[in-house]
């Protein structure tokens, strides 16, 4: 039974799931759906109008970390939360970390205005919105990453929803023209391990071949002492 996936894949969240799903094998079917421009559509898959939305078979299931949690118990191997408890704790707090301030800061402010409103809606970009968010609030989020991300291999022993959710919200930052290096090294080389997993690079050559007209100039980001 071939699932059926509700969203854009220029979502972070959306992103998210299509990567579960390819990691586990799970054959499904895209069906856009852009809760900006759908409104009343977005509104009758899911209660706030929200994506993803998965469908299998009768079952509908929303929201993107239950929708993970729905995927490992139903194909549990191979599993999103490997390790042990501790680790699982660390991936789940990863995800949740990623989904709300990751996402607020790259998704709500730099994406959102250089690539939402400047590339695709040829609307003015917020610049001051976006230098206070690279200069007073992003600083902070990288460093904590940095310093919570191993220098080598995954959170687990195994690749996991850490590094999915994580290398998701950071793909819309790149395309937005966020650059990592030379501050933040650990992280940067965190990411490029996720991105050299063959279903990640695949997303990234579909990607590119459809976006990136859309994709923004390198920003420099301050040093992280002066930030």
């Amino acid at each position: 039974m071939t699932m059926i996936l509700h969203g854009t894949s220029i979502s972070p969240f959306v992103r998210k799931i299509m990567l579960a799903l390819n990691y586990k094998g799970i054959r499904y079917e895209l069906q856009p759906l852009n809760p900006y421009l759908e409104k009343e559509l977005a509104h009758k898959r899911h209660p706030m109008g929200k994506v993803p939305v998965l469908e299998h078979g009768k079952l509908t299931i929303i929201d993107s970390t239950v929708i993970a949690h729905y995927l490992d118990d139903v194909y549990p191997i191979p599993p999103l939360y490997p390790g042990n408890a501790q680790q699982r704790a660390q991936i789940r707090w990863l995800e949740s970390y990623a989904a709300t301030r990751v996402t607020s800061l790259i998704g709500g402010v730099l994406f959102y205005q250089k690539v939402l409103r400047q590339k695709m809606q040829g609307k003015s970009c917020d610049q001051e919105a976006v230098n206070q968010c690279l200069t007073h609030h992003l600083p902070d989020v990288l460093h904590y990453l940095n310093q919570q991300i191993p220098s080598q291999g995954y959170i687990s022993d195994h690749f996991s929803m850490a590094e999915i959710s994580l290398w998701s919200v950071f793909r819309n930052g790149w395309m937005s023209g966020l650059r990592l290096q030379p501050h933040y090294p650990q992280l940067h080389a965190y990411l490029q391990r996720i991105e050299l997993e063959p279903w990640i690079a695949n997303l990234i050559a579909e990607e590119d071949h459809q976006l990136q007209d859309f994709y923004c100039e390198p920003m420099i980001l301050p040093h992280p002492s002066t930030a």
